[in-house]
């Protein structure tokens, strides 16, 4: 099941690069961004990560460095969002 899930996240990383591809290529479309974003996330959510969120990582095997380049750009979506959210929170008391 595990290589499953990292195929599966591998080939969702890939449409996502063609959907940005896609977008300069043929010009700006909300479509491309979408499947870009959709894939992005869904890539880094399906992947079999078993390490704790805090843990550092320490051996730097091509496995980690897939697992990096897979949900950099998750992090890259979602980081603005989680800071909107402590602004609203911080906000809000």
């Amino acid at each position: 099941m595990t290589v499953f899930r990292i195929l599966l996240s591998i080939a969702l990383f890939i449409a996502a690069i063609l959907a940005l591809i896609g977008l300069f290529l043929n010009g700006f479309s909300w479509l491309y961004i979408a499947i870009a974003v959709c894939g992005f996330l869904l890539a880094a959510w399906v992947w079999p990560s078993r390490r704790e969120p805090d843990t550092r990582r320490n051996d730097y095997s091509s496995i980690e460095w897939l697992e990096l380049l897979i949900e950099f750009p998750a992090e890259l979506i979602l980081w603005p969002l989680r800071w909107l959210g402590m602004a609203i929170r911080h906000g809000l008391d």
